[in-house]
C-alpha cells in the first residue's frame, strides 16, 4: 500500500514533467522524480521501489494522453530504477555512513539507470518497434540515460539525508562537499565548451548533436571523477578514522594500538600524531599495570596486618587465657 501510495506521487509528477520535453526527443522529459523510486527502493525494499516506479510511469503516462499501457517496457524500466538500487540492502547496507557505502550507494543509481534503458530499448527492439535506429539514440535512449543518470545521482542523497539514512561521519561530509565541487566543475566545464562552439553549429541537429555529446561526456567525467573522489577521500579520512577508533580503544581500556600501524609508517603529521598517541598508549599502559602491581601488594600488606590484628584480639580475650591454662594443666597430669 506505501508503495502504491509513492507511486499515485511519482505518476502526478511525471505527468507535470511530460510538458518540458528534452530537444529532438518526442517523449522524453526532465524527470527529477525519478529519484523517487530510487529512494523507496532503498528505505524500504526493492520491490517497493519496483512497484513505485511501475504504476508510476503507466499513471504519468495514463494522464498524459500516451496511453496506459502503449510503452508498457517503460513502465518495467522505472520499474527496474526503483528495484535495483534497494539491492544494496542485500549487502548490509541500510544506513550510509561511509565513503564506500556511499560510493555503492551513486553506483547503483548510475547502474540502474544504465540497465533499466537498455531493458527498454530491447524489449522495444523484439516486440514494439516504436524505436528506429540510428535516429532513435539521440532521441530516445542517450536523453533517458542521461537524465535519469544525472537525476538520481543527485537527488537520492538528498532525499536519503532528508529520511537520516545517511549519518554525517567525516568521511560522508568529506565526499559530500568533492561530488558537489565535482559536479559544478563538469557542468559548467560542458556548459562553457557547448555555448563556446554554439555560433560555429550550422543547424539545429548539430546543435543537438552536440547537446548530447557534451551530455554524455559530462556523465562519464562525473562517473570517472566521482570514483576517483570516493579512493582520494577514503586515504584521506582514512588515517583520522583510525585514530577515532584508537582514542576509543584507550577509552575502554585496550592499549594495544596495533590499527594505527599503517598511519605509523607514514612520513608526514599524521604519521608523527599515530607514533606519539601508540607510545602515549604504552606508556599508560605500562603505569596502569605498575599501579595496579602496586595496589596488589598494598593489599597483600593490609590484609597481613589484619590477620596479625585479629590473632592479637583473640590471644588478648579471657576466654582464650583460661583455653591456655587449660591446654597447658592437661598437658602436665
Amino acid at each position: 500500500m506505501i508503495g502504491c501510495g509513492w507511486g499515485l506521487v511519482y505518476g502526478v509528477l511525471n505527468s507535470l514533467s511530460n510538458i518540458m520535453l528534452l530537444p529532438s526527443a518526442p517523449f522524453i522529459s526532465i524527470r527529477p522524480q525519478i529519484a523517487l523510486p530510487m529512494a523507496v527502493g532503498i528505505l524500504l525494499n526493492p520491490p517497493a521501489g519496483f512497484v513505485v516506479g511501475f504504476i508510476g510511469n503507466m499513471i504519468g503516462d495514463g494522464i498524459s494522453g500516451f496511453g496506459i499501457w502503449k510503452f508498457w517496457n517503460w513502465h518495467l524500466a522505472n520499474g527496474l530504477m526503483g528495484f535495483i538500487p534497494g539491492l544494496i540492502r542485500y549487502f548490509g547496507i541500510v544506513k550510509i555512513g561511509t565513503v564506500r557505502e556511499f560510493g555503492i550507494l551513486q553506483m547503483s543509481v548510475v547502474l540502474a539507470s544504465g540497465i533499466a534503458v537498455a531493458f527498454a530499448v530491447l524489449l522495444d527492439v523484439c516486440f514494439l518497434h516504436h524505436m528506429t535506429f540510428p535516429s532513435s539514440f539521440p532521441s530516445w535512449i542517450l536523453p533517458a540515460f542521461l537524465t535519469d543518470a544525472v537525476n538520481g545521482f543527485v537527488l537520492v542523497p538528498v532525499i536519503l539525508l532528508a529520511f537520516r539514512k545517511i549519518l554525517l561521519t567525516l568521511e560522508i561530509r568529506t565526499i559530500c562537499l568533492v561530488t558537489i565541487l565535482l559536479l559544478l566543475a563538469v557542468f559548467s566545464t560542458a556548459v562553457s565548451i557547448t555555448l563556446s562552439i554554439l555560433d560555429d553549429l550550422v543547424s539545429q541537429e548539430a546543435v543537438i548533436e552536440n547537446f548530447y555529446i557534451a551530455g554524455i561526456v559530462s556523465v562519464f567525467l562525473l562517473v570517472v571523477g566521482f570514483l576517483a573522489s570516493v579512493v582520494f577521500v577514503r586515504r584521506f579520512t582514512d588515517p583520522v578514522i583510525r585514530m577515532s577508533r584508537a582514542s576509543q580503544e584507550v577509552e575502554s581500556g585496550h592499549y594495544d594500538l596495533s590499527l594505527l600501524d599503517p598511519v605509523s609508517s607514514r612520513n608526514d603529521e599524521l604519521g608523527r600524531l599515530s607514533r606519539v598517541l601508540q607510545k602515549m598508549a604504552k606508556t599508560v599502559q605500562e603505569r596502569e599495570r605498575s599501579l595496579r602491581q602496586q595496589v596488589q601488594d598494598l593489599q597483600i600488606k593490609i590484609d597481613r596486618k589484619r590477620k596479625d590484628e585479629e590473632v592479637r584480639e583473640i590471644v588478648e580475650t579471657d576466654y582464650f587465657r583460661e583455653l591456655k591454662k587449660k591446654a597447658k594443666a592437661f598437658r602436665s597430669s
